[in-house]
């Protein structure tokens, strides 16, 4: 009998030593920042987006946007603004109206219009090729290469990879798999990445913010990392396997559900924005990290001037999906790799002509 009293005293001995989970560093968003990339915005420019597409010519460096049927460059690093193409909306040369989804590359810019209209343009307004890409199975209901952000097209060597992200989750598409579409130029062929939401998403069927995936392709390895809203875990496809990695941050998320409203015929989709979210993933090659921004919260309203609406953070993993930390990020931005690193923007400089981006040394997390 004292021997299994004193068993049980160094039982309990042990789970009250043992140490609690170690939580990751925090750092500074300003600790990070090593250089400030200053863009021109003249009258003609109503906005610039804030992820830009960095492209190195036999004339020099340049970073190129494309929205609203504008293409503008700037000379990097100077960011004086050097270029700029207007695009028709109808006609021979028309590349339509979708907002997200294109991708620019040195042989011109690849647009999706109308859902599945495919045109590849030169950088003087011409649109020189048109492709239709392949519709969906009526098991997926309707395809949606459009309209969600976050997916950024890819292209590699003469294929287009490019996601069909649903506005909103259904339960009759769960068990649907071809969510992100391979599609060759050349021949007009096709395959997918294939993968199955998870069974927890089932929770959040019809919100616009829980629902939908965001994702990266990396073209170094090969891998494919899609991130969903609520989910702490990566999913990381390769040829060999699909596998999950925690890619979580060290704060509590609150998932508060939207929810819907008959107005006459229409059903309105009413997220809720005080829900913490996962909202992006990219991969800066230079750095070789994975970043991964989440909403943890809202601000106090006396604050949110200053700060906007959101807490944000970025959680920052090294290429083998090891956490290296978390960066307490001011606003809830986006940004684009250079080969000097990766840029995140921060908006207007205090007047309507100057838009920022800094630099980020994620060195100093390792």
């Amino acid at each position: 009998m004292k021997g299994k009293i004193v068993g049980a005293i160094c039982v309990v001995i042990t789970f009250s030593c043992s140490e609690p989970e170690k939580e990751s560093p925090v750092f500074s968003f300003e600790d990070l920042i090593v250089d400030t990339l200053v863009l021109e915005k003249d009258e003609g420019v109503a906005n610039i987006s804030q992820s830009l597409t960095y492209m190195d010519t036999d004339s020099g460096a340049y970073l190129f946007d494309f929205q609203n049927r504008q293409l503008l460059g700037w000379s990097f690093p100077e960011g004086k603004k050097v270029s700029e193409q207007f695009y028709m909306r109808e006609g021979p040369d028309g590349v339509g109206d979708s907002p997200f989804k294109h991708v620019i590359t040195k042989e011109g810019i690849f647009i999706i219009d109308a859902e599945t209209k495919l045109m590849q343009a030169n950088f003087e307004g011409e649109v020189i090729s048109r492709w239709q890409l392949p519709g969906v199975p009526s098991e997926r209901l309707y395809v949606n290469y459009t309209t969600v952000p976050n997916n950024p097209i890819s292209k590699i060597g003469n294929e287009l990879i490019i996601a069909d992200v649903p506005f909103v989750l259904k339960e009759e598409i769960m068990d649907y798999q071809n969510w992100i579409l391979r599609y060759n130029l050349d021949d007009q062929t096709s395959s997918h990445i294939t993968f199955s939401f998870p069974e927890k998403l089932k929770e959040y069927y019809d919100d616009p913010n829980l629902g939908p995936y965001s994702h990266f392709f990396n073209p170094k390895s090969g891998k494919t990392i899609v991130s969903f809203p609520v989910l702490d875990s990566l999913l990381v496809i390769s040829e060999e396997n699909n596998q999950w990695v925690n890619a979580s941050t060290d704060e509590k998320l609150e998932i508060l559900k939207g929810r819907t409203e008959q107005q006459g015929e229409y059903t309105v989709f009413l997220p809720d924005h005080n829900s913490g979210r996962y909202v992006w993933v990219t991969f800066d090659p230079v750095q070789k990290v994975y970043l991964r921004q989440v909403i943890t919260g809202l601000w106090p309203e006396a604050v949110r001037e200053s700060k906007g609406p959101y807490k944000v953070k970025l959680i920052v993993l090294n290429e083998d999906f090891e956490k290296l930390g978390e960066v307490d990020m001011p606003e809830n931005r986006n940004g684009f790799s250079t080969p000097v690193g990766f840029y995140y923007s921060i908006g207007n400089l205090g007047v309507e002509e100057k838009v920022g981006f800094v630099r980020l040394d994620f060195s100093k997390m390792k």
